[in-house]
């Protein structure tokens, strides 16, 4: 199993590896999950070491997309990104914070979408959303966690219209400038931090 990943993370330390491994008891796809974070966001083996050790420390508080954020504005230096993410859990008690199921996962796909369109506005994939794939995911992410799906759906699609996609007559929703807005992302992308999401429908419209 090591061996494999070794394969599959050649620019990941094999110590790394067998870390995370048995961080999360030889789970390989969990496992799998945090080296790709770790290869996109640290290169050499102490920045992979300190980043890991953020994601065991508080990978179970804060979202792996604000943690490498976080990392890099503060220039991957670890003392620093360590006491700015205690500062987050205090401030916003996110240890006691019991987040409601719906919010959770507009937050979680929010971040997402904005952030590979940040991270590579030059491609095309990134700029386009499929109805039925999103209509699929969100279906089975709000059944596995119990929550209310056409709330998730309709204030999804709101978002969408904020960060400048627009939904064509086939139903799939494009990005609708040719140049990409990056201040306008970057400024959602940090509303959806700092405020935990933009937009949300009325239950009671619903």
């Amino acid at each position: 199993m090591l061996e494999q990943l070794q394969q599959t993370f050649p620019e990941i330390d094999k110590e790394i590896i067998s870390d995370a491994l048995k961080w999360f008891k030889q789970d390989i796809e969990m496992t799998k999950n945090v080296l790709a974070w770790l290869t996109e966001n640290a290169t050499s083996f102490q920045q992979q070491h300190h980043l890991l050790t953020l994601f065991k420390h508080f990978g179970s508080i804060i979202e792996k997309t604000i943690l490498s954020q976080i990392w890099n504005n503060y220039n991957q230096i670890f003392v620093d990104t360590y006491y700015k993410l205690q500062e987050i859990c205090a401030t916003s008690n996110l240890n006691e914070l019991k987040e409601e199921k719906e919010l959770k996962i507009l937050r979680e796909m929010c971040l997402h979408i904005l952030w590979n369109i940040l991270k590579y506005p030059k491609h095309i994939k990134y700029r386009q959303i499929h109805k039925q794939a999103l209509y699929n995911y969100l279906l089975q992410k709000c059944h596995t966690l119990g929550a209310d799906f056409e709330y998730v759906f309709l204030s999804l699609e709101k978002n969408l219209e904020i960060f400048g996609f627009k939904k064509e007559n086939n139903d799939n929703w494009y990005y609708q400038y040719h140049h990409i807005q990056l201040l306008h992302l970057w400024k959602c992308y940090q509303a959806v931090i700092i405020y935990q999401i933009m937009y949300v429908v009325n239950k009671t419209m619903i």
